[in-house]
């Protein structure tokens, strides 16, 4: 395990519900080449804080990984509705191009 992943972890453990924790712990599972635990802690996120855009965009980046599109269609349809509510117009946009990308 890296030592960036031990701090993050230990960070979560003080704070488990700080969206951009869980993120960076995500992150760095995908850097890690682990993605299974990166997509659950994503849907963990999406599940804690629904209004986190960029979980949305990061779990479908990591289910096209798995070949799992069905799922990367789920959280991009659903991330472009968040983050078009949260006036994250540059988030939206990806995610409405990767979209496109996977019909």
């Amino acid at each position: 395990m890296s030592t960036r992943l031990k701090q993050l972890e230990a960070l979560a453990e003080n704070d488990p519900d700080d969206p951009f924790i869980q993120y960076a712990i995500a992150l760095e599972y995908v850097s890690n080449g682990r993605l299974e635990e990166a997509a659950e802690t994503l849907e963990h996120l999406i599940v804690k804080a629904p209004n986190y855009s960029a979980g949305y965009h990061q779990a479908g980046r990591v289910y096209e990984q798995l070949d799992r599109l069905d799922d990367a269609r789920r959280c991009y349809e659903k991330g472009v509705v968040v983050a078009e509510r949260e006036g994250d117009g540059k988030d939206r946009d990806e995610m409405q191009g990767a979209l496109m990308m996977l019909d």
